[in-house]
């Protein structure tokens, strides 16, 4: 089969699909992958290694002319025009949240499979996991960051300096530590308050899952670290007294959770942050707007709010070395597989599946865009 795998064209997007050596183990399998020239540059992946692994390198219409195209964010309205009947793209789609490209992949009946959406039997998102575990490190250490007086940049009229905290998250000898409350227990919340932790701060985790939350009370025995479920008379108790507020609440293929309000934003601190990670899935907050690495922060209601869609692209290597890990045996299966067989046969790419023919075909997906649940087959 042939397989491309296109340069990331997203703002910031470094990371690229397959390393040299995923590229390699496919070729060896009898398959043709063509890579765009400079795809895994800012990864740390010169073209010469994928050359040396086997691959073409190509221009960009030659790597969408591939039976499957290998991506990692979702295709960006200047891809829109290589979709086509018998193309099969395979990436992050975060579709709840891009209606627009949802509609370009049934109007060109594209097979469009969701790294997000895979699923085991268990529940378990063995494709998001690694990228939300970075993002929830990534993400709370450029908190921590924008809590100095000399990180943000000023991106409005408002400013810069009279809205920056200037203080140091966990605290010193005499000096109170900063806090941290997370909305979710999931893979993004736990590592975030594993950071959190680790520089000082007292933490606290919500979730609306009790076995999620028993985790997190034996995870950091003896820490600063309190736990409990969501609710309303929750939020209005700890935002106050929040320095740094992390967006991790996930319902897999569904619009994020709506938890929070302007209103509740506007109860925290001036200077405080918020960080939403659940952006790529619309957000939790209705005063989160897609932000970028070009300005990633804004200010509203005197809370600066970070709302990146791909934290993890600001360590390339690592994400891309993950994802690999994590894709290559589904990658596999699809290049070596008659299609219909595979997603019949195997449950975790058949929930991975978004859209088919012309039709939404998961559940969480149709609901978050409104459409009817088309039958997969």
């Amino acid at each position: 089969m042939r397989l491309g795998i296109p340069r990331e064209i997203k703002n910031g997007e470094n990371r690229v699909a397959l390393t040299p050596k995923g590229v390699g183990l496919l070729v060896q399998q009898g398959h043709t992958v063509l890579v765009e020239e400079s795809a895994g540059i800012a990864s740390g992946f010169p073209d010469v290694l994928y050359r040396q692994a086997g691959a073409e390198i190509v221009g960009q219409s030659d790597a969408w002319s591939a039976e499957w195209v290998i991506k990692v964010k979702e295709p960006l309205p200047e891809e829109y025009s290589f979709f086509r009947p018998d193309l099969g793209v395979f990436t992050f789609l975060h579709l709840a949240a891009a209606p627009k490209l949802a509609e370009a992949l049934l109007k060109e009946r594209v097979r469009a499979i969701a790294y997000e959406t895979i699923a085991l039997e268990d529940g378990s998102l063995p494709l998001l996991a690694p990228m939300s575990q970075i993002a929830g490190r990534v993400a709370m250490m450029m908190a921590a960051e924008y809590l100095r007086s000399d990180t943000i940049k000023p991106c409005d009229k408002s400013p810069q300096k009279s809205y920056q905290k200037g203080m140091l998250l966990g605290g010193i000898a005499g000096v109170n530590t900063g806090h941290v409350t997370i909305l979710g227990a999931g893979n993004v919340g736990m590592q975030a308050a594993d950071v959190a932790v680790a520089l000082g701060a007292s933490v606290s985790i919500f979730d609306c899952q009790q076995d999620r939350l028993n985790i997190c009370a034996k995870r950091w025995p003896g820490k600063h670290v309190s736990t409990a479920l969501l609710d309303e008379s929750s939020l209005l108790e700890t935002l106050p007294c929040s320095d740094i507020l992390i967006g991790a609440a996930l319902i897999a293929g569904e619009h994020a959770p709506q938890l929070l309000t302007a209103d509740h934003i506007a109860l925290m601190e001036k200077g405080s942050i918020f960080m939403d990670v659940a952006i790529d899935q619309g957000g939790v907050s209705q005063s989160s707007q897609v932000t970028s690495y070009d300005n990633p922060v804004y200010l509203c209601n005197g809370v600066w709010h970070c709302c990146l869609p791909n934290f993890p692209a600001s360590v390339p290597r690592t994400s891309s070395l993950a994802l690999e890990h994590a894709s290559l045996a589904y990658i596999s299966m699809l290049a070596s597989n008659p299609f219909y067989e595979i997603i019949k046969e195997n449950n975790a790419l058949r929930c991975g599946l978004n859209v088919l023919n012309g039709g939404i075909v998961h559940a969480g997906v149709a609901s978050a865009l409104g459409l009817p649940l088309a039958p997969p087959f």
